[in-house]
């Protein structure tokens, strides 16, 4: 498989790709010469989805919740001696302002908004003059709508505040952006995911799978109104006890009730099986190389540990520090749950070459998949699934349990048939919020959840520091409180522009 990006050089190079807010665009003769057949439009379109799900550099969004949602985590203890980014991370360190995974998420997202903003603009500009179809011109400004919600929704859960851009600007008018109040940073996302789903498609072929469909924008709305109703924390966060699981849970079932998707029977073929076949692919980013909206991906080598890697024969991916799963996640498990055995690798052995040897540290597996490795490390044809059924399910299932529609007896039954998927005893009864967590924790493991899960169930605080006590015997992982719950605001940006922005309590 070979590495690629059609999506362009020369886009890239024809619209603004900065890393600070602050940069100037390039100029508008440039991009109006661009601008001039539907072919650029969706060149611009494609570019928005590739730094939007890819990223600008070597991370994209699947890299960004392995690192920042799955290592801030319970399920890891990944402190090393080495000074790897992940060790501030989960150890939660206040001096991590500067960390490359944290301004990857600032920038990358920023940069995706940027292009779609610039793609609504000249949609608005030139749309009926370039566009034929009036469905054609509605379903790319519905797309474009989309990733700028999705990137917006990604900075809050971060970063809580966040500069509110909805057009393209000049540097000192950027400048002058300070960082909005969460409560409007959701209007702009709801307005654009509620103006965009009725124009998207509910399906698209296999030449276009991974463009967003109009459940896929459900059930990102339908997060979004769950995660505004979560308990707050008394920071300025993304939950703010709204207490909308009505509307969460109206959304999720229109998913449901569309037809178009299912519980896969085998746990493992899951995260095997990809495009349309897979009918538990909601909202996926691809990486199959022959797609237009692909490219080789490296997600699955952030949690994975290089002994692991050569005892399935792979070449060295650079992993050569594991991030260690916590013992107490580990003993959650029944000895016949198939989603620990396929996918957490707890002993292995590596027959010859630098790496020889048997091992016992366990490590995560799921995405590993040696038939889908490419031309190197960074080369991987794996998919990501950012949402999938089991997951629409299951937050049904919690909003049922705020309240929001639905029955006692319907919960019991969606955590039942996952427990039956994982071969063990299907003895759900009267379920509770503490115990669909536990659930989703051994469901939705090295998919970059478990940190938005704590922070919905309004105990992340004390979780983690009741896992700290549990784990930590060396003392490396700072007292969780309630500022941790946020990531700083990165201090490139603080600086670009002395006193425009304030940056989160708690971080130097």
């Amino acid at each position: 498989m070979k590495k690629y990006i059609y999506l362009l050089a020369v886009l890239f190079a024809l619209t603004s790709c900065e890393d600070e807010l602050t940069q100037l665009p390039l100029s508008q003769g440039t991009i109006e010469n661009f601008y001039a057949t539907p072919g650029d439009f969706i060149q611009a379109r494609n570019a928005t989805y590739s730094v939007a799900f890819h990223g600008a550099g070597t991370y994209g969004y699947a890299n960004r919740v392995l690192n920042l949602s799955e290592t801030r985590s319970d399920n890891l203890m990944a402190t090393t001696q080495a000074s790897r980014d992940w060790e501030g991370i989960n150890s939660f360190y206040t001096s991590i302002s500067s960390n490359t995974y944290i301004k990857e998420a600032y920038t990358s997202n920023y940069n995706a908004i940027n292009k779609a903003n610039q793609l609504l603009e000249k949609i608005a500009e030139k749309g009926d003059q370039i566009f034929t179809s009036p469905a054609d011109k509605a379903a790319m400004v519905a797309e474009a709508r989309f990733l700028r919600a999705f990137c917006y929704f990604d900075l809050v859960r971060w970063f809580g505040r966040v500069p509110l851009i909805d057009k393209t600007m000049t540097a000192p008018e950027a400048a002058k952006i300070k960082r909005t109040p969460v409560i409007d940073v959701y209007k702009l996302i709801i307005s654009d995911l509620e103006l965009a789903i009725p124009d998207l498609l509910p399906t698209y072929d296999a030449a276009n799978y991974g463009r967003v469909t109009k459940y896929g924008a459900k059930a990102l709305l339908g997060l979004v109104y769950m995660t505004r109703s979560s308990p707050t924390y008394g920071i300025d966060g993304a939950t703010l006890g709204l207490n909308e699981w009505d509307k969460a849970y109206q959304q999720l079932n229109d998913i449901k009730t569309s037809g178009l998707y299912a519980l896969g029977t085998d746990y493992d073929a899951i995260f095997k099986v990809e495009g349309l076949t897979n009918k538990e692919n909601v909202l996926t980013i691809p990486y199959t190389q022959s797609l237009p909206l692909a490219v080789g991906g490296n997600f699955m080598v952030e949690l994975g540990y290089e002994p692991y890697f050569a005892s399935v024969n792979l070449s060295a991916q650079g992993a050569l520090e594991a991030r260690p799963i916590s013992t107490g996640f580990l003993n959650l498990f029944a000895a016949t749950d198939k989603r620990k055995i396929s996918g957490i690798a707890t002993s292995y052995t590596v027959a010859t070459g630098t790496y020889k040897g048997s091992y016992t540290l366990p490590v995560f597996k799921k995405y590993i998949d040696p038939a889908r490795y490419g031309n190197g490390r960074e080369d991987w044809g794996v998919d990501f699934m950012v949402t999938r059924y089991t997951d629409v399910l299951m937050m049904m299932a919690e909003c049922t349990l705020h309240g929001g529609g639905g029955s006692q007896a319907e919960v019991d039954d969606i955590v039942n048939k996952v427990r039956t998927r994982a071969g063990v005893a299907a003895n759900a009864a009267n379920i509770t919020l503490d115990q669909l967590f536990t659930e989703r924790r051994k469901e939705f493991f090295s998919e970059g959840t478990r940190w938005f899960d704590l922070i919905r169930s309004g105990k992340a605080v004390t979780i983690m520091n009741d896992w700290k006590a549990a784990e930590d015997t060396e003392g490396k992982i700072r007292t969780i409180e309630n500022n941790s719950l946020l990531y700083p605001i990165p201090l490139s940006e603080i600086l670009a522009v002395p006193g425009l922005y304030d940056q989160n309590p708690g971080y130097d």
